[in-house]
């Protein structure tokens, strides 16, 4: 699929806010100290949207790319990559709630591994007491995973009671969140970063019910429930929308009014191109916006123009309750405006 792609740095922080992860992961190790910290970014999205972060991986020059059956993930994990160019773009073009705090302990880490800080035990001890504030959310690390890895020191270094004074010391001195005093001034949402986001993990749909003859557009944005405040300036940005907590740890910010579809989201949104498949939905779903406002499924054909449109919109309508051809059967029969 030959696309131009329009890839710049605070559509990348927009896009790591939704889909985007740091992590620090710890590698055994035979030779020096036990374990080996790694910084991991990586961002994931579906296979479709490959040829998208080939131009990703192309425009920043790091990192790698890799394809499953579902995903498709763009991962660095050099330490040059990541200091020299992944925290100078997160620098100037900053992420926002858990997602900046999650950054600054991964910056401060990596910025202590290039250093050379986690080749002694207390900089390790310290890397490893940071990692366990990162993700907290959604991070399978709990205090007994912590111990194992604390236990393998101690058993490198048996008998000396250096390993458990330093993790004493450091548990007292971290028993909050570190580096909360880094929390960027709020700002205001950049329409780049809003495309970013949006790409990341917006939806624009339009869902047929099936119970009467109505049809409605739907415009959401959502993110773990730590990142609720970016959601809440989505409501500022668009001057419209409701965010709601969901209860998978998640929250959502929708727009389900025609109205403020038209005149509220569609004005800040139609002069940009949204990189991956949201561009086709966004398009579609305004169409069918001005075809309701228009009472377009009234009529028969009206209602017909419209399922040819969008029922097809995310996973090919494979989501839907029952099939196309049933649901035209039910409200658009042969002979009142159905073609067959």
């Amino acid at each position: 699929m030959n696309k131009n792609f329009n890839i710049t740095p605070d559509w990348i922080s927009g896009f790591t806010q939704s889909d985007g992860s740091f992590v620090i992961s710890f590698m055994s190790q035979k030779i020096g100290l036990p374990i080996r910290p790694v910084p991991i970014f990586n961002i994931t999205q579906s296979k479709i949207e490959f040829d998208l972060f080939i131009e990703i991986h192309k425009k920043l020059g790091i990192g790698k790319v890799y394809n499953n059956r579902q995903n498709v993930i763009f991962v660095v994990k050099s330490i040059d990559e990541i200091v020299e160019v992944l925290l100078p773009l997160f620098d100037k073009y900053p992420l926002r709630g858990s997602k900046l705090v999650g950054y600054n302990i991964f910056k401060t880490v990596a910025l202590m591994i290039k250093e050379k800080k986690h080749l002694t035990l207390e900089g390790l001890i310290q890397i490893l007491n940071l990692s366990y504030f990162m993700n907290k959310e959604t991070s399978l690390r709990t205090d007994d995973s912590k111990e194992i890895l604390v236990k393998k020191l101690i058993e490198k270094f048996g008998g000396l009671p250096t390993v458990l004074d330093i993790v004493l010391v450091i548990n007292t001195s971290n028993n909050k969140e570190p580096l909360l005093h880094l929390r960027n001034e709020k700002q205001m949402l950049t329409l780049e970063f809003v495309r970013g986001l949006i790409d990341g993990d917006g939806s624009f749909n339009v869902s047929f019910v099936t119970t009467r003859r109505r049809i409605n557009v739907n415009f959401t944005v959502v993110c773990e429930l730590s990142s609720i405040s970016v959601l809440n300036d989505l409501v500022d940005f668009f001057n419209c929308g409701t965010v709601y907590k969901l209860q998978s740890n998640a929250a959502r910010y929708q727009v389900q009014n025609v109205e403020d579809m038209l005149d509220k989201i569609y004005p800040k949104l139609k002069d940009i191109k949204f990189n991956t498949i949201k561009q086709n939905h966004f398009e579609k779903t305004i169409k069918v916006a001005e075809l309701i406002k228009n009472n377009g499924y009234k009529t028969d054909e009206g209602l017909k123009t419209i399922v040819d449109l969008a029922w097809d919109m995310n996973k090919g309508g494979k989501g839907r309750k029952i099939s196309k051809s049933e649901y035209l059967l039910k409200f658009c029969p042969v002979g009142k405006g159905r073609r067959e």
